[in-house]
Order: structure tokens, then C-alpha cells, then sequence
């Protein structure tokens, strides 16, 4: 797990995915739950658990969807 040093609120996941729907990353419910699954493990890094919930912080889902987003493909 990825610590983040900010005392930034714990997001939940549906928190987190319309974060990033707010912030212009077109990115599905279905879709994020789908990658943050624990076999497919492709999704930002959680910071706790509150109970079974995974909780992420903003900053560390603003750099994960950043990393998704490929170079502008030219014409």
C-alpha cells in the first residue's frame, strides 16, 4: 500500500470514481470497480480499510488515472 503524507479525506470508491468524472477522467463505475477488483489489482492504491471498504485518497487517484491516460496520437 501506498502511503500519502496529506491529510486529505479517505474517499470511497464511488467518491473517488465521480472525483475523477468531475476532474474530466470519462471513467465508468463498472469499469473502476472492475480494476480495483483484488485479481485484476490494476487500480489506484488503497490507503485503508475501513472494515472490508477500501478507502483511497484523491491526490494518489488524481496520479493514478494520469498514469492511464496515453500521449495525444497524431493524425
Amino acid at each position: 500500500m501506498t502511503e500519502c503524507t496529506t491529510n486529505s479525506p479517505l474517499l470511497t470508491r464511488e467518491q473517488l470514481c465521480q472525483l475523477l468524472n468531475e476532474r474530466g477522467y470519462p471513467i465508468t463505475a463498472s469499469y473502476f470497480n472492475k480494476v480495483c477488483l483484488p485479481s485484476v489489482n490494476a487500480g489506484p492504491p488503497v490507503a485503508k480499510y475501513w472494515g472490508k471498504r477500501p478507502l483511497y485518497h484523491l491526490e494518489a487517484g488524481i496520479a493514478w488515472a494520469e498514469s492511464r491516460c496515453t500521449a495525444q496520437r497524431a493524425s
